[in-house]
């Protein structure tokens, strides 16, 4: 059970960021006034924040424990991320900044408690399964994601203008998916005895 939790919180979680980033960029134009030539520079933020965040949340699991907690923590923070792109708030650049750094913790904190957690469920001979199996799953989502919200800008679009809206409803709605699901796997976690709230060091 923990093992097919893990792998479709990786499946709502990354659905919720990958295919995200490829329409922030133009989310940047027109609803917060970016200058095009500038636009692209809000999310590629996203990964700067993980090459500091990533290893800080990652040394926290290791020395003090709560794998559990940081993914739930994570995709609540997602979700209000994508809540926030998703209202119509302060069409200003320095918000969505705020915004991206936001979603930048969140991408931090999940994957650096998700991947550490599967050796805690999954024996050691079947680790290299378990992890194709869980990157085949995320692949069909983040195949058929860009295709939906693709499909959902469209019908949204009126004389060339885009009301993201709805999209980013979509986005926050796999985020919720991925709240419910952390929670699930904390409760798991209580009940099988995975160790996921344990630290690593012992």
């Amino acid at each position: 059970k923990g093992f097919w939790l893990i792998t479709f919180l990786c499946l709502m979680f990354y659905s919720a960021v990958f295919p995200f980033l490829k329409f922030a960029t133009n989310l940047m134009i027109i609803k917060y006034n970016v200058n095009p030539e500038l636009a692209g520079a809000i999310p590629g933020l996203l990964p700067f924040g993980t090459i500091l965040l990533t290893p800080l949340f990652g040394s926290l699991y290791d020395k003090v424990g709560k794998g559990a907690t940081l993914m739930l923590a994570g995709s609540v923070l997602l979700t209000i991320v994508h809540i926030l792109f998703a209202m119509p708030l302060l069409g200003v650049w320095w918000f969505a900044v705020i915004v991206m750094l936001m979603l930048g913790v969140a991408f931090s904190l999940v994957p650096s408690a998700m991947w550490p957690s599967v050796p805690k469920i999954i024996p050691m001979k079947q680790l290299g399964s378990a992890y194709a199996i869980i990157f085949y799953i995320q692949n069909i989502g983040l195949s058929m994601v860009p295709v939906l919200i693709g499909s959902v800008i469209e019908d949204n679009t009126v004389n060339g203008t885009i009301d993201y809206t709805v999209p980013m409803s979509i986005f926050a709605l796999f985020g919720f998916i991925a709240v419910v699901i952390s929670f699930l796997l904390k409760q798991a976690d209580k009940k099988y005895s995975y160790g996921l709230e344990e630290k690593n060091e012992k």
